[in-house]
């Protein structure tokens, strides 16, 4: 499961620059704060790194990885949604089982407000998706 995965680069994507006033959990702002926080000045690092930009110019080959199928859910108040959806590209073109899951009218965690449908909703989904994923490996 990656439930709208908090990951970046050094390219402001359309959707941060869109979204920086309007989501006020994942601001550009905030971001930034959270990224610097995370890579030691001694390190060199920048938001290109693997571990930040995991599908970017640095990614890792994980094509002839054992990799687990993904779902990868992407809400459209999320100035994440671009870093998410590369995501799942990279999973798709890295020849990975993945499922790309919207919630156009959603924003940031969303599923932590159980009085929001969609978090009943998003619940479900992964239900049926562990569900199909396990009986595709049941032993007889």
């Amino acid at each position: 499961m990656a439930i709208q995965p908090f990951f970046g680069g050094e390219e402001r994507t359309k959707a941060e620059l869109e979204l920086a006033e309007v989501d006020v959990i994942v601001s550009m702002e905030r971001t930034d704060w959270m990224w610097k926080a995370f890579m030691p000045p001694e390190s060199r690092m920048d938001r290109d790194h693997e571990v930040i930009n995991v599908s970017g110019p640095n990614a890792a080959d994980i094509s002839k990885l054992d990799f687990p199928a993904t779902m990868v859910v992407v809400a459209g108040f999320d100035s994440l949604k671009d870093w998410q959806t590369r995501y799942y590209e990279w999973l798709k073109n890295s020849g990975k089982e993945a499922y790309l899951v919207r919630y156009p009218n959603m924003f940031h965690a969303f599923y932590v407000f159980p009085e929001v449908p969609e978090s009943t909703q998003l619940i479900s989904e992964i239900k049926h998706f562990i569900h199909n994923q396990c009986s595709k490996h049941v032993v007889e």
